[in-house]
């Protein structure tokens, strides 16, 4: 993980019911290929999510914090965001991530804002749109998702997520493997990392995806320089396809820092 996503998540799920369902048939199209088709200017989708992470071998000592809001689609790709985060003692966060620039609301984004101002722009806080979401896989790439979907082992199982009927796939990807085709794979680990990320994948009757569950570690290794720490995140998707926007402040409510 970068030290964007663990310094941003230090600072600032549900029970699957079995349920009978039919299992997709074999023509129908893989969720890579669902996703390709999904991903069209002025649409997205709504997501909510709960995270941990740690630094160092103590699981016991993680952040927790919830996300939720909505994702924006580009042309083929991932355009922008805007998510609440609440940690587990009640701070809140806000962050727009559009038009290359992300703006931050709340904590010490907020503590010494000048009158009249209400959001923040640091040149020490730039994400991504996937970043909005803790998730150690972007499957809002497609060829990420395929090449994690390609891993999954065992049958399928049927389920219901919040009402939807879903089955769900589950796998092991290791980051190196899922770094040669992923850019938020490379950024969030680097080229070469060892570490393994265990998922599960629901996909709903149209072969989208309504909820992804990842966890990774990995141990501390002083003579090697390499911390320790990981992360476990379950996230939930709806409102597919709907109409979207995600607008950058006004620039007058805006400060730059």
């Amino acid at each position: 993980m970068s030290c964007t996503r663990v310094c941003l998540a230090i600072a600032v799920a549900g029970t699957a019911v079995l349920v009978p369902t039919a299992q997709a048939s074999a023509g129908t199209p893989g969720p890579a290929a669902v996703m390709s088709k999904a991903l069209v200017q002025g649409r997205g989708v709504a997501f909510t999510e709960t995270s941990k992470s740690w630094i160092g071998d103590d699981r016991s000592d993680a952040t927790v914090f919830r996300n939720s809001g909505v994702l924006a689609f580009g042309r083929g790709r991932l355009a922008a965001a805007s998510v609440k985060r609440v940690t587990t003692s009640g701070k809140t966060f806000r962050f727009l991530v559009v038009g290359g620039r992300t703006y931050a609301q709340g904590g010490l984004w907020s503590d010494s804002l000048p009158a009249g101002k209400s959001w923040v722009r640091s040149r020490d806080l730039r994400l991504e749109p996937y970043q909005a979401s803790g998730q150690a896989i972007d499957v809002f790439e497609p060829a990420t998702l395929r090449a994690v979907y390609a891993t999954r082992s065992g049958g399928a199982v049927h389920q219901s997520v919040k009402g939807v009927p879903a089955t769900r796939y589950s796998g092991t990807v290791t980051a190196k493997a899922l770094c040669t085709v992923s850019a938020a794979c490379r950024e969030a680990f680097g080229k070469s990392s060892p570490v393994k990320i265990g998922w599960s994948l629901w996909l709903d009757g149209k072969g989208r995806v309504v909820r992804l569950t990842t966890q990774w570690s990995r141990r501390s290794d002083s003579r090697k320089g390499v911390a320790g720490g990981g992360e476990w995140t379950d996230t939930y998707y709806a409102r597919w396809g709907a109409r979207i926007t995600v607008k950058a402040p006004p620039a007058s409510r805006v400060a730059a820092v």
